[in-house]
């Protein structure tokens, strides 16, 4: 769960986690799935976006970056931390990464981002505010082609 202040992109997690987990109920579409979640733990998602996919432990593990409006407090099951830039996880051509970190997939998603407020309107639309913020973010494959996708 993301938000934007004036000191940047705010991270909120339960104590105790890196971050909100969900289960799926196969009634649901995942991103319901975590739009319940994340209303379980007291907010409101104003934006939830799948970011990627991995295996975890024999389990296939679905990534969401859920953009939720500035808390006037925080619940106490939560703590916040500034986001701050990260480099990719990196695997083979045929292969996973060996390891991938929470800062990794925050990083990917937000690059996944910055290319969506460009490219998508209701992305567009729901994260107006985040265009300076997401700005420094190039979006992949453009960096790895080293010009500017704009």
């Amino acid at each position: 769960m993301l938000y934007l202040d004036a000191t940047g992109i705010r991270h909120v997690y339960p104590h105790g986690r890196e971050t909100l987990r969900a289960p799926w109920d196969p009634d649901l579409d995942p991103t319901e799935s975590i739009v319940d979640a994340v209303a379980e733990v007291g907010f409101a998602p104003a934006m939830v976006h799948s970011t990627s996919w991995r295996i975890v432990r024999r389990q296939v593990v679905l990534t969401f970056l859920v953009v939720i409006d500035p808390p006037s407090s925080l619940p106490r099951s939560c703590e916040v931390e500034q986001v701050t830039r990260a480099e990719l996880a990196r695997g083979r051509a045929t292969g996973a990464p060996e390891a991938v970190h929470l800062s990794h997939v925050v990083e990917h998603g937000l690059r996944h981002l910055a290319w969506l407020v460009a490219e998508d309107g209701a992305i567009h639309e729901a994260l107006a505010p985040w265009t300076r913020a997401l700005g420094p973010y190039a979006p992949e494959p453009f960096r790895a082609f080293g010009h500017d996708p704009a």
